[in-house]
């Protein structure tokens, strides 16, 4: 309602204002009476209304008018909810009859035909306000009821709250037993409650423990054993499965358990179709009327690496390119390294009796061979015939690779007794020099070519201007095999540029097709020098590192550099605690398209279907490397999702998952504790009813609701529009009259 009025605040007594008022009008009109009977001039009655204009103006000034406006508002009576959403309201149809009683609470109060207006605000066990719906699942890990009731009454102290509604099971596990802080509450505290339920704590399958691997391989079966307990009750028949997410099972199995106390042991067997981090959940389930169901599952995470690439080296004798490459090698978490060196004088009768024997079917496990420095020999008729076959036909099945072929080099192999007479000289992509010793021993730095400088295997830091001072300031090797030519179809990818004839500078590093196969040849045996030197200094040896990964990489069609994902998303650990920080890294790429061009966007999703924008930031050293933080308040899977923005634009998107350990307490004891509820009603001036009776709670909910008086006032008394109107008044008056010598 509005109530408004025009108020003269400078009058009071009303009777002495309006005497004032006619004495200054009949003077004023005397004076200017006897100038009109002067002069008989009719201009003098202008010169009579600028001056009362004038006076009017003072005189409101004066007597300050005002505008008063009051506006009466009401503010609805508030009822707070507040619904118990901690794991052991997942008993059977706990939550499920307190979600009912909301509804009922909030259609009653809402629906009476009583004057007063009323709202109703609904709150959960940690004080957060809930929107509609409520939460299908209650997954709050701990129950603190005299916080939640204290948090609401604090949220709502600015309104009119007439009564706090407390639907739980009673099942505080803060220990707190004495609720006297609640007999203080400025309005009445009514419980709804759960009857005790002797059968509740009767039939209860729990998953006890997961075990399996923390690392396996994609595509190959991953064993995992889920131990289950069955607490009492009669022989029952389970189902146990594994599954990622919401997704169908991976694995399923049924298992008898006996009448009363049980425990088993399932092995499930599976076989991840993608590589990554991932977070599985075993189930237990059974349709025997189970009633406690929050404990029938329990999450782990899985590490799932994609296929390692299989990698065959033979080494003829032992020197440092073999240690070296092979440590580096076996370091990569990628590839699977089988090597082979001979350990005794090749000059001795049987010295290479017992070695690996390059066979067709030893050839199909492995993506690539490198052959280290052997004399020709060294290799059978047949196993030469193999190895040129396995390049030439790459794997067979369903996935149809190329296989690869590396050859070092080598005072053997690349000599008078090496592979230029063996078939192995017709795959190569290089013509070996006819005769003689083919080796010179002048240090040199190896010099990249113009396919080289953009050849992947190259790239170390992603900026080409900085890989080229790199290379050019990488350590010395100590000589090369000399190589008469490349073969038309090869590519030269590094020179010796110390050893120079009419086609150019010696080929060092040249890469070629044969058949469906990847070939390479490095006629150098002392790349090891780029790490041990570097080492010695105290620098990184990331040259020597990324450019033998890439190479393995680029040789087997999984290289690094070209097809690896502009955007990554991962976490730092695969498993937390509740309420423990959760460290993000999101590294951005430069792919050469454009497409990373942009701010990534880091969403974390729980288990409840809610979403958390974390922000991340990069730092100046790394500004593709961004970190963020976040903090799980309650257990269970959670999804990193990751995405790059461009334009508005999603350009990219990533998602990790990590898990963390809910707690127990909330499944420790499922009774219900009705006299706790019963005390908090009886100290706060509440009312307790049992959840089935929750509607007659609001027969005692006193209906009352706050009015509010706004009031607006307009003061025009002090307006600059007035005192310029009597100034003018005034002037014009005094103006006038004096150009009409009036004066």
């Amino acid at each position: 309602m509005m109530l408004a009025a025009l108020e003269f605040e400078g009058v009071q007594n009303g009777w002495l204002w309006l005497l004032a008022a006619i004495a200054a009008v009949g003077l004023t009109y005397g004076i200017y009476r006897g100038i009109f009977m002067r002069t008989g001039r009719r201009f003098t009655w202008a010169l009579l209304a600028l001056r009362c204009g004038g006076l009017l103006a003072l005189a409101l000034a004066l007597a300050k008018p005002t505008w008063t406006r009051r506006e009466d508002t009401v503010d609805p009576g508030r009822v707070a909810i507040i619904v118990d959403t901690s794991i052991s309201m997942s008993l059977e149809g706990r939550y499920a009859k307190a979600r009912k009683a909301v509804e009922q609470l909030q259609s009653k109060i809402l629906s009476s035909a009583s004057d007063v207006e009323m709202e109703v605000d609904v709150f959960d066990v940690e004080g957060n306000r809930l929107a509609e719906p409520l939460p299908t699942e209650p997954r709050t890990e701990r129950t603190d009821l005299v916080r939640a009731v204290s948090s609401t009454a604090a949220q709502l102290r600015s309104k009119k709250l007439v009564a706090l509604i407390l639907i739980s099971d009673g099942a505080d596990n803060t220990g707190r037993q004495d609720v006297s802080r609640l007999a203080d509450s400025q309005v009445p505290i009514s419980c709804v409650g759960f009857r005790s339920d002797p059968e509740a704590s009767r039939l209860d399958l729990e998953i006890k423990a997961v075990r399996a691997l923390e690392r396996v391989m994609v595509n190959n079966n991953t064993m995992i054993t889920v131990t289950i307990g069955k607490s009492a009750g009669p022989a029952v028949t389970a189902t146990v499965n594994i599954k990622r997410g919401s997704g169908q099972p991976v694995a399923e199995q049924t298992v008898e358990l006996g009448a009363g106390r049980d425990e088993q042991q399932v092995r499930l067997t599976f076989a991840p179709e993608e590589a990554g981090s991932f977070v599985f959940t075993a189930t237990v389930h059974t349709d025997a009327g189970e009633r406690v169901l929050a404990n029938n599952s329990r999450h782990f995470p899985l590490e799932v690496d994609g296929d390692a690439i299989a990698v065959l080296y033979l080494e003829g004798f032992m020197r440092f390119e073999y240690k070296f490459l092979r440590n580096r090698l076996e370091d990569d978490p990628d590839v699977h390294l089988v090597s082979e060196v001979r350990r005794a004088n090749p000059q001795r009768s049987g010295a290479g009796a017992a070695k690996i024997a390059l066979t067709p079917d030893l050839l199909k496990d492995f993506d690539l061979v490198i052959l280290g420095d052997m004399e020709s020999a060294y290799l059978a008729p047949a196993e030469y015939k193999a190895l040129v076959n396995w390049v030439d036909k790459g794997a067979a099945g369903e996935s149809k690779r190329a296989n690869a072929l590396l050859v070092l080099g080598g005072y053997q192999s690349f000599g008078a007794d090496g592979f230029r007479n063996k078939p192995l000289a017709d795959v190569l992509p290089v013509v070996f020099v006819d005769s003689g010793f083919a080796q010179t021993e002048e240090p040199f730095v190896l010099t990249l070519t113009e396919s080289g400088k953009r050849h992947p295997i190259f790239q170390i830091t992603g900026d080409r201007v900085a890989d080229l001072t790199m290379w050019s300031a990488a350590p010395h090797l100590l000589g090369s095999n000399l190589i008469k030519r490349a073969k038309a179809a090869a590519t030269v990818l590094a020179v010796n540029p110390n050893i120079i004839d009419d086609d150019g500078p010696a080929p060092l590093i040249v890469t070629g097709r044969y058949g469906s196969g990847q070939i390479m040849v490095i006629a150098a045996d002392t790349t090891w020098r780029w790490t041990r030197l570097t080492r010695v200094t105290g620098s990184s040896d990331t040259l020597y590192a990324r450019f033998w990964s890439q190479t393995v990489r680029w040789l087997t069609g999984r290289e690094i550099t070209e097809k690896q994902a502009n955007l990554t998303v991962s976490t730092d650990k695969p498993d937390y605690d509740v309420g423990k920080k959760v460290a993000i890294r999101v590294v951005r790429r430069d792919v050469g398209d454009g497409d990373s061009v942009g701010q990534p966007v880091v969403e974390v999703l729980d288990e409840t279907g809610k979403t958390t924008t974390v922000p991340v930031r990069a730092g100046s050293a790394e500004p593709d490397v961004f970190s963020g933080t976040y903090y799980p308040s309650t257990g269970g899977r959670y999804e990193v999702q990751a995405s790059l923005v461009a334009d508005g634009h999603a350009v990219a998107n990533r998602m990790a998952e990590f898990l963390v350990h809910g707690s127990a307490l909330e499944l420790a004891d499922t009774s219900t504790n009705q006299t706790l509820l019963q005390s908090i009603a009886r100290k706060s001036g509440g009312v307790y009813v049992d959840i089935d009776d929750a509607e007659k709670l609001v027969d005692h909910i006193e209906r009352k609701e706050r009015r509010i008086s706004k009031v607006h006032r307009t003061e025009y008394w002090n307006s600059p529009l007035l005192f310029l109107f009597f100034l003018t008044m005034i002037t014009v008056e005094w103006v006038l009259r004096r150009r009409n010598h009036l004066v």
